[in-house]
Order: structure tokens, then C-alpha cells, then sequence
């Protein structure tokens, strides 16, 4: 009797990413929720791709997620839930600031884990596939509409100040359609996503994951999730003005 697929795997299996003796394992299992949790990928698969806009990610973030993708042969032990801050001497005073808005605490480690990796595994696909945004826009008023026409729910849309919107995309989370909110701060590409949740607010919980960051926290009845290859002091930075608008 073969196991039950996770998550990663249906949607390698979408994906066409899934080695081929589990693909007909999982093709062939008989429960009615597998089934039907694989048609709704594929649904949302062939609606993402009907309304797509391509946007081609810079050749330096290529590069790099490039390289996060072929480390992952050989990946080495990393400690989980530990900031390494820069060197106050060239932002302390912008530090303390963040620090007296954001307040940082921890995720449960198998929460956090299991959503940090379909994160990463979204964020190399976009840009391994030159596909960052499906609605290319830097204005609200019609990247707001467009997510909320494909969604269960109507995230909010805005840039921070000093952040410009890219535009968005809708891809899947968490085992569910989730908005993507893409912008560009400080010359890096940052990704925000957002879904409905029934947990009460929390404040920002940090990690770092394969050269990346990422926050998390719930405003709102939404869940935030922030990823990016910004600095632990940039971050903060933005963590607070993207708080502030939720």
C-alpha cells in the first residue's frame, strides 16, 4: 500500500516535476479527496495560464535562485530561527525604530516548516519560469479587482513607501489558492502572500531559509507571509509600513 501524498507532491505532480513511478502511485490511488484536491489544481493550473502576463524576473535574481535550486543537492544542516543582523554601526538607529513597532517571536517548527518550503518552492518556479506576476500593474485599483475576480476573497493591494507593486499572481499555499502580491524594494524582488485565516492577530514571526527571510503574521482575519533576499534590516523596515496597511 503506498503512502498518501503530501501537498509538494500533487503539485510536483501538476507541475510535471514528479518522478514517474510515484506519479502513477498517486494517479492510480482511489480516495475521492485525492482525486479531487488534484482536479482542483489542475483547474487553477489552466486558469492561471489562461489569464497569464508574463514579467521577466532580472538576470541576477535568476542567478541566484539558480543556485538556491542546485544547492539543494547537497544541503547542508542550517540553524533555524536565528537573525543575523548587519553591523549597527550603518543602521542602528533605523534598527531600533523597527524594533519599537515589530516585535519578533517563533512559529511551531512543523507549521513553519511546511509552509517556508512551498514558499520557496512558489518563488523558484515563478522565477525559474520568468512568470513573477500573472496581472502586471503598479496600480491597486487593477491589481485589487483581478485578484479578488479569481479568489474566495479580496486581499488588500498597496506598496509601502519606497516599495514600487509589480503587479500579482494567484498560486497555491497551505492547500489553497492564495494572492501573490509582488513588489521590488531597495533593488530586491519582494513577495507577499496573503489568505484568510481564522487565527487571531499575531505579531511578526521571523526565519531565514536558504538565503532568504521571511516574516509572518496574522492581521485582520488574513495571513501574511513575507519572502524575500532583503537584509534582516531592510526587512524590518518594510515589515512595519506592509503591518501598518493591513
Amino acid at each position: 500500500m503506498s503512502m498518501p501524498p503530501d501537498p509538494l507532491q500533487l503539485h510536483a505532480l501538476v507541475d510535471g516535476e514528479l518522478e514517474l513511478s510515484r506519479q502513477l502511485e498517486i494517479e492510480a490511488d482511489a480516495d475521492p479527496a485525492v482525486q479531487a484536491q488534484l482536479q482542483r489544481l489542475r483547474a487553477l493550473r489552466e486558469s492561471v495560464r489562461g489569464h497569464a502576463e508574463a514579467y521577466r524576473a532580472p538576470d541576477a535574481l535568476r542567478r541566484r535562485v539558480g543556485a538556491m535550486l542546485a544547492a539543494e543537492a547537497t544541503p547542508a544542516p542550517r540553524p533555524r530561527w536565528r537573525i543575523a543582523w548587519p553591523s549597527f554601526a550603518a543602521g542602528a538607529a533605523t534598527v531600533a525604530l523597527a524594533f519599537a513597532a515589530v516585535q519578533w517571536t517563533q512559529l511551531p517548527a512543523d507549521h513553519a516548516r511546511r509552509i517556508e518550503e512551498q514558499l520557496l518552492a512558489s518563488h523558484a518556479r515563478a522565477v525559474v519560469g520568468e512568470h513573477l506576476v500573472d496581472v502586471a500593474s503598479s496600480e491597486h485599483h487593477v491589481v485589487k479587482p483581478w485578484l479578488s475576480a479569481r479568489l474566495d476573497f479580496s486581499p488588500p493591494v498597496a506598496a509601502p513607501p519606497g516599495s514600487r507593486l509589480l503587479g500579482a499572481r494567484v498560486d497555491y499555499i497551505d492547500d489553497r489558492p492564495v494572492a501573490v502580491l509582488v513588489l521590488q524594494h531597495a533593488g530586491h524582488t519582494v513577495e507577499c502572500y496573503v489568505w484568510p485565516t481564522r487565527e487571531r492577530d499575531a505579531r511578526v514571526a521571523w526565519a531565514q531559509a536558504r538565503g532568504f527571510q521571511t516574516a509572518r503574521w496574522t492581521a485582520a482575519g488574513m495571513e501574511y507571509w513575507v519572502l524575500s533576499d532583503l537584509n534582516p534590516q531592510e526587512l524590518t523596515v518594510l515589515v512595519r509600513e506592509l503591518r501598518a496597511g493591513s
